[in-house]
């Protein structure tokens, strides 16, 4: 699917990632449709002469009626994305990650389009049993928000074999970028070491797959492009937490001191140890990541006033 000129409905746009592929995609040449909640939370350089804002709730299907007619692809961000949120809040969060994934693809359903990219998580893996993980490793969700994303690709499936939908399910491994809420792991350890004397993080012997948001929305218009079927989304490089937290601090502030604390264990426990992506698949439709991780940390720490340049 040739991007330009292609009409783009984004539901998610007002988060982390959407406001990065609404300038993409704008930059494409596709006439985009954004779907938010409020309109108070919408950046200021998304509202734009080609840009098309309609403000409804994924959770209450009379606010979205129509809203695919003349769409071609949809790329579906809107979720609860938080996991310690998700764990205090279940009810919530399936009610926004399922049932309004069932309320977008009712729209697809009755007014067509040409192809949907339904954007999932890459916790919805579980706990690895070889890595890295491919897209053929059993779903294994162990907490509310990973089992919604799961029950939400499940029905894409379904709504795809039934309907005859073009489909892709992306699974995204740790995003970060300028811009991220700082209750995420990399935001977070650059606000303390900019704001305090200290450091409290939590274990720092789990690893995980950064991936630069340029490269996300990168992966996300290649997917939208040409690829059908599932996709994970990550470097392909293992990392332990803790040394990121080494990175950032060398970066921002190379005399704070750094704390270990019980209470700051992410996930309400049920952390997952180890995870890295394999992204050949991904790969295939010629992606390929091209921020390192020192190089996409010195940039946050530039957007954000805190390196010591």
């Amino acid at each position: 699917m040739d991007l330009n000129g292609t009409s783009v409905l984004v539901t998610g746009a007002t988060g982390f990632v959407g406001p990065y592929l609404v300038q993409a995609l704008i930059e494409e040449g596709a006439q985009v449709k954004i779907l938010s909640l409020r309109e108070a939370g919408i950046p200021s350089n998304l509202f734009a002469d080609d840009l098309e804002i309609v403000i409804g709730d994924i959770t209450k299907p009379e606010m979205l009626d129509g809203i695919t007619k003349g769409i071609d692809l949809v790329f579906h961000l809107a979720a609860i994305a938080n996991v310690d949120y998700a764990i205090k809040n279940p009810v919530k969060t399936y009610d926004v990650n399922v049932r309004g994934t069932l309320n977008i693809l009712e729209e697809v359903r009755k007014n067509p389009i040409k192809k949907l990219v339904y954007v999932s998580s890459s916790q919805v893996y579980g706990v690895p049993q070889y890595m890295p993980v491919d897209e053929m490793h059993p779903i294994a969700p162990r907490e509310p928000y990973s089992a919604s994303k799961a029950a939400a690709e499940n029905i894409v499936n379904g709504y795809a074999g039934a309907y005859g939908i073009d489909t892709a399910i992306v699974r995204p491994f740790n995003i970060y970028g300028p811009g991220q809420d700082d209750s995420f792991l990399i935001p977070s350890i650059i606000k303390q070491a900019s704001c305090n004397d200290l450091i409290e993080v939590g274990n720092v012997e789990p690893t995980r797959d950064f991936t630069y948001i340029t490269d996300v929305v990168n992966g996300f218009l290649a997917i939208a492009e040409s690829g059908l079927g599932v996709y994970n989304l990550g470097s392909g490089i293992e990392m332990k937490v803790g040394d990121i937290l080494k990175r950032i601090v060398d970066i921002v502030n190379p005399d704070i001191e750094v704390r270990s604390v019980i209470d700051r264990q992410r996930s309400g426990g049920v952390e997952i140890a180890r995870l890295c992506a394999n992204v050949s698949r991904l790969k295939e439709l010629g992606w390929a990541p091209t921020i390192g991780i020192d190089d996409g940390l010195n940039i946050i720490a530039k957007c954000s006033g805190k390196d010591r340049t």
